[in-house]
């Protein structure tokens, strides 16, 4: 018991004694890794427009894909054009009949005279005696106001007739008709005799007179001849006086005119479309400007297209009606003819048969209906003209020759950007260029140039030019388009071996180089001809010098807190590739700093007898490097070289080289 108590007194004395004493400190050696990379092909191209297709054994093959060409046809067949311009003036005009009728009854015509109401009694039978100059300078107020205020003719007859309703026979019938404002005569007329139950007519023409709304009808003399015997007095028994003004051509008038058409105008349009002959397009966009200059206070137009359909109905403009201009400026009306279909065959049923290129149009102008007076004369005119402007969503017939340039183009690589220098020999590389053809014709492409750049090296390779037949796309039966394809193979070797960065291209294309065929053309300039280059590279190959560089972001342990010993650096080869490695240290501005490796020998990965890596090569280098206060990034140069430089050597996905940068340092752990 004695002893137990002895050794706890001797605990608590030795801890107690260490609060007087410092606490200890010792520093730790560590290894940590600083910077790590791992080169393969992935990463290699991670940033480039290439993508890695690989075989079930991981074989890989580059693949490089780009459009390198989309031949535009929005301008082949285009329709903008104006088209029937007319004008029409005032001596087309014309005016309804204007009819007034007068009636005088035996009645009124006895009662003016005094006593003779008691001789010729209403109702009773007697015989009627001469009455000569009943008559005399008797005027009858002619109202044509509901037609007209004045009208000056360039043409019209006016007709006068007379029905003699009296049981007894009129004669020398003298009238003379006149404008009630300044007396002026408009006509005269005369009617030797007009047996009782039958009428006369007579007429005058009276271009270039000026007619007002109130006329005098003068009546200069009327006898009444005796009766052949008794007849009855019948005091309704009238004379009936019909006055008609027809066939009226307007020199200039203040009137209510009724609705009449100008002009009709009939016509077929022929566009010109150069060598194309077209019988049918599908309009994509466009309008047609109807455009109007009128001063009738009263205009109006209709324009149809009948050739022109949308869901089967053709196109009218209906009514436009046009305001009386004030100055030169036109009305416009415009018509969207979005999804129409043209038909270009011309008239339907046209003499001579279909024709290609041509519209048929129909163009009707009025004066409309107002119910008010308006004042025109002959100086008034309709003017107008059309304006197609067109842009096809298709078009069918024969679209014509044409020839159509395109490029040079510069396309850009960047498959190689990661490559600094160096040789390869590929043992294959393939190239080749799909042609889509979406045009109902034949076509020739021809390769002006194919070539690849180095802009490093300034080394050059070329294919020479060549011609390829393109042939013609198909429609169905509901207008899609099955396109052909030709494909275009080459020998690309040396075209990759100079680690291109541009490819340059240029090519002709030639439409119906030999004119048109017994097939119809047809064309959709939305799908036209495009190209695709293809690019394949199977990554068997000899390399010479290979330079790949990667960058790498360095940790580093605060250095407050530690102390680099050392340097340490691992390389596991698994490329079956000899290898010179060198590392350069980069500020954070990518500025050097200092050169940590210089072309240190890495030896290949081990390989079988056919070339294929079986394990991997690791290497260890040690170095005194402990000045790492500005580093930011190592850059990795790796040189790579076959062993040997005869056989070709493949490449597998599973290839790669694998860098760590290790520091030994010491950290104080406490203090």
């Amino acid at each position: 018991m004695k002893k137990k108590n002895l050794l706890v007194l001797f605990i608590s004395f030795i801890f107690s004694c260490q609060h007087e004493i410092e606490r200890p400190n010792w520093d730790v050696d560590l290894i940590i890794p600083i910077a790590h990379t791992n080169v393969n092909i992935d990463n290699i191209i991670s940033d480039s427009s290439i993508s890695v297709n690989e075989d079930a054994s991981g074989f890989i093959s580059l693949v490089f894909q780009k459009e390198i060409l989309n031949v535009n046809f929005d301008t082949l067949i285009k329709i903008d054009a104006i088209a029937d311009e007319q004008t029409h003036t005032l001596d087309s005009a014309s005016f309804e009949d204007v009819v007034i009728s007068d009636t005088a009854t035996i009645g009124e015509t006895i009662n003016e005279i005094p006593g003779l109401s008691f001789l010729l009694p209403n109702g009773t039978t007697t015989t009627i005696p001469d009455i000569p100059n009943i008559a005399q300078n008797d005027t009858i107020n002619i109202d044509a106001s509901e037609y007209f205020e004045t009208m000056t003719l360039y043409k019209g007859n006016l007709i006068v007739e007379i029905k003699n309703n009296f049981p007894t026979d009129i004669s020398n019938i003298v009238l003379k008709l006149v404008n009630k404002s300044d007396q002026t005569t408009i006509a005269n007329f005369s009617f030797p005799l007009i047996q009782s139950g039958s009428n006369a007519i007579d007429s005058v023409f009276i271009g270039g007179q000026t007619i007002d709304e109130n006329i005098f009808a003068i009546l200069i003399n009327m006898d009444i001849d005796a009766s052949n015997g008794l007849v009855l007095i019948d005091y309704s028994d009238a004379i009936i006086t019909t006055i008609n003004i027809s066939d009226i051509g307007i020199t200039e008038a203040t009137a209510i005119f009724p609705e009449q058409q100008l002009t009709e105008k009939l016509k077929e349009h022929s566009f010109d479309l150069g060598e194309a002959q077209i019988t049918e397009i599908g309009i994509k966009e466009g309008t047609v400007n109807i455009n109007v200059l009128s001063t009738l206070p009263n205009g109006k137009m209709v324009y149809n297209i009948p050739s022109l359909t949308k869901n089967g109905i053709p196109f009218t403009s209906g009514d436009m009606i046009v305001p009386e201009a004030t100055d030169n400026e036109l009305t416009t009306f415009s018509f969207d003819f979005k999804g129409y279909v043209l038909d270009l065959t011309g008239q339907e049923g046209r003499f001579g048969g279909d024709t290609v290129n041509t519209i048929y149009t129909e163009a009707y102008t009025f004066i409309d209906y107002t119910g008010t007076i308006e004042e025109i004369n002959q100086s008034d005119s309709f003017y107008s003209f059309i304006e197609f402007d067109l842009t096809t969503e298709y078009a069918k017939g024969y679209i014509g020759k044409d020839t159509i340039n395109f490029g040079p183009e510069i396309i850009n690589m960047d498959i190689f950007n990661v490559i600094e220098s160096g040789d390869i020999d590929l043992k294959e590389a393939s190239m080749n260029i799909n042609i889509n053809n979406y045009i109902g014709a034949d076509a020739i492409m021809r390769i002006n140039n194919l070539s690849a750049i180095n802009d490093d090296t300034e080394i050059s390779a070329m294919i020479d030019g060549n011609t390829y037949d393109i042939q013609r796309a198909s429609l169905t039966s509901y207008n899609s388009i099955i396109p052909t394809n030709t494909q275009i193979n080459i020998d690309a070797d040396e075209i990759i071996e100079i680690l291109p960065n541009k490819i340059n291209t240029s090519a002709t294309f030639y439409v119906n180089p030999n004119g048109s065929s017994a097939q119809q053309d047809f064309i959709y300039p939305s799908q036209s001809i495009n190209g695709q280059i293809n690019l394949e590279i199977p990554l068997n190959l000899i390399a010479n010098d290979l330079a790949i560089v990667d960058t790498t972001n360095m940790t580093l342990p605060n250095e407050e807190e530690y102390e680099i010993e050392k340097i340490f650096l691992t390389i596991n080869n698994g490329f079956p590739f000899d290898a010179d490695i060198k590392l350069i240290l980069l500020d954070e501005n990518n500025l050097i700093i200092d050169t940590l490796l210089q072309n240190t020998f890495i030896v290949s990965a081990i390989t079988d007898n056919n070339n294929i890596v079986i394990k991997n090569s690791s290497s260890t280098i040690e170095m005194d490097y402990t000045n790492f206060e500005s580093v930011k990034k190592i850059v990795t140069y790796s040189n790579f070289s076959t062993v040997s430089n005869y056989e070709h050597i493949k490449l597998y996905s599973n290839y790669n080289l694998d860098v760590t940068l290790s520091a030994k340092i010491k950290k104080k752990i406490a203090e």
